[in-house]
C-alpha cells in the first residue's frame, strides 16, 4: 500500500453538529477515518499513524492559533487544518504562523476539500490564494488612496523601498517566487523552468534567506505583496514547506 493510500486517523474538533455530520459524510468512503470517540488528551502509541485534526475556527475564535500550536506540539507528524466560513487575512496569518498545515474555507466543494486534505498529508501547506490576492489588492488600493496628496503636489508613490529584499533577487528567483504564488511544487517548477529539482530547492533556500521568511507559505505571501500579480485559480493554493 502506497503512502498516499494509507488510512488517516482524523479528529474533528468542532461543536457544531451540522458541520461535524457534514464532514463525516464528506469523508466517508475516503482514507480519512473519523475517530468520533477519540479524546484530545488520549495517549498515542508508536504504531499509530500521524493524525489529521480538522478544527472549526468558531470553536476557539481568537484562541485558535494557541490551540493549533498546542496540537502541533503534542506529536511530530500530526497535521492540523483549520476551517473558516469566511476569509480573514490577519487570522489566517496568525494560525499559519502557529504551525497549521492548512487554512480552508468551508464553502469549498466536498471533493476539493478531500483533495486538499490529501495534499496536507503529503506535506503540503494549503490556503485560499485567490482570497488572499483579492484582499491584498483591496488593501493596497485603500493604502494608496489614503496617501494621495492634493492634485498639485501628487507624485508617484514608490511600491518598493531602495533597500527592499527584492533588489537582491535574481531573475530566476523572481520566476520561482511567481511559481510559489501559484502553489506549484518543486517538481512542477523544475519542469516549467527546465532545471533540475535540486536546483529549484537551492534557489528556494536562497529566496527564503533573502526575503527573511522561514517557509514557502510565507514566501508566497511575501511575493503576493511585493511582486506583480500572477494569475491564479479560485481554489486553494498549495505549497510544500521548505526543507
Amino acid at each position: 500500500m502506497t503512502r498516499e493510500a494509507l488510512p488517516v486517523q482524523t479528529i474533528l474538533v468542532c461543536k457544531n453538529s451540522m458541520l461535524r455530520e457534514g464532514l463525516k459524510h464528506t469523508l466517508s468512503g475516503t482514507r480519512f477515518t473519523v475517530q468520533a470517540d477519540l479524546a484530545l488528551d488520549a495517549p498515542y502509541t508508536s504504531e499509530v499513524m500521524p493524525a489529521l485534526y480538522i478544527v472549526d475556527i468558531h470553536l476557539h475564535q481568537s484562541g485558535t492559533a494557541d490551540f493549533v500550536r498546542g496540537l502541533k506540539e503534542r506529536r511530530e507528524g500530526d497535521r492540523v487544518v483549520v476551517l473558516a466560513e469566511e476569509f480573514d487575512q490577519e487570522g489566517m496569518m496568525s494560525i499559519m504562523q502557529a504551525g497549521a498545515d492548512g487554512y480552508c474555507l468551508s464553502t469549498v466543494a466536498c471533493e476539493v476539500l478531500v483533495k486538499y486534505l490529501d495534499l496536507v498529508m503529503m506535506g503540503e501547506t494549503v490556503f485560499p490564494a485567490a482570497a488572499l490576492l483579492s484582499n491584498l489588492a483591496t488593501s493596497d488600493r485603500s493604502y494608496r488612496a489614503d496617501r494621495v496628496a492634493p492634485a498639485e503636489s501628487v507624485e508617484a508613490l514608490p511600491t518598493i523601498s531602495v533597500g527592499a529584499p527584492i533588489r537582491t533577487l535574481s531573475s530566476r528567483e523572481a520566476e520561482i517566487l511567481h511559481c510559489l504564488m501559484q502553489g506549484a511544487p518543486n517538481k512542477i517548477i523544475a519542469r516549467k523552468l527546465d532545471v533540475a529539482e535540486a536546483t529549484v530547492k537551492v534557489h528556494i533556500k536562497a529566496i527564503l534567506r533573502k526575503i527573511r521568511v522561514t517557509n514557502r507559505t510565507q514566501a508566497a505571501m511575501w511575493a503576493v505583496a511585493h511582486l506583480p500579480s500572477a494569475t491564479t485559480d479560485d481554489g486553494l493554493s498549495s505549497s510544500r514547506q521548505a526543507d
